[in-house]
């Protein structure tokens, strides 16, 4: 059977069949289902979320330049949060190293959209791995943690929403789009790979030392 012409499919379906297998390439090296979950690398992994947010979210805002869409989907507060509620403190945070090149996926639009079709599918899964970490890891905070469920009961909205800001780019723009999630993949797994190949010093051991993992 002759495959489907990319130019024939929507902007979301092409964008899910380029990413395939960089989407299982980041879950598999993530293993946020494992368990139980290690909450030294879970923090790890928080910390590197933490650096690539930080310089992605203000270039996202400036690229869209529409504050109502991009304000709600602002999770930086967010991971600072989970982190406190892990016991890290705020020198710490403030410390925490940055990814520059976040900003640069959002040097263009379609690099933008690329970019938020991948940070956004992120929210869809997040529900799966917030119900795991609350009935698996026994040093998750009873009240849950935040980044991976940001929406709640919006998720589904916020999501459609999405799609359909992506179902606005012409023809001609789509493959640049494609092109900006497949690099925010490419970063997002060699930025994140040091957080999981960090040794655990311990699960319930929140002295451990970051450092080696960023």
């Amino acid at each position: 059977m002759l495959s489907t012409p990319a130019a024939s499919l929507s902007l979301h379906a092409r964008l899910r069949e380029a990413t395939a297998d960089a989407h299982a390439q980041l879950e598999s090296l993530l293993g946020l289902l494992d368990s139980p979950m290690s909450y030294t690398r879970f923090v790890a992994v928080l910390m590197r979320f933490h650096g690539f947010h930080r310089a992605w979210e203000p270039a996202l805002a400036r690229a869209l330049q529409d504050e109502a869409f991009t304000a709600p989907r602002q999770r930086l507060a967010l991971i600072e949060h989970d982190l406190r509620a892990l016991d890290i403190d705020d020198l710490d945070i403030e410390a925490l190293p940055v990814v520059p090149e976040a900003a640069q996926l959002c040097r263009t639009l379609e690099g933008a959209l690329g970019s938020l079709y991948v940070m956004e599918g992120s929210t869809l899964g997040g529900r799966v791995i917030t119900r795991r970490l609350l009935a698996d890891a026994d040093w998750c905070p009873a009240e849950g943690l935040l980044y991976f469920h940001p929406y709640g009961d919006l998720t589904g909205e916020r999501w459609r929403q999405t799609l359909a800001l992506l179902s606005t780019v012409p023809p001609q723009r789509q493959q640049a789009v494609v092109d900006g999630a497949l690099a925010t993949f490419a970063l997002l797994l060699q930025w994140l790979e040091p957080a999981v190949v960090v040794p655990d010093h311990g699960e319930d051991d929140p002295s451990s030392e970051w450092g080696v993992a960023l």
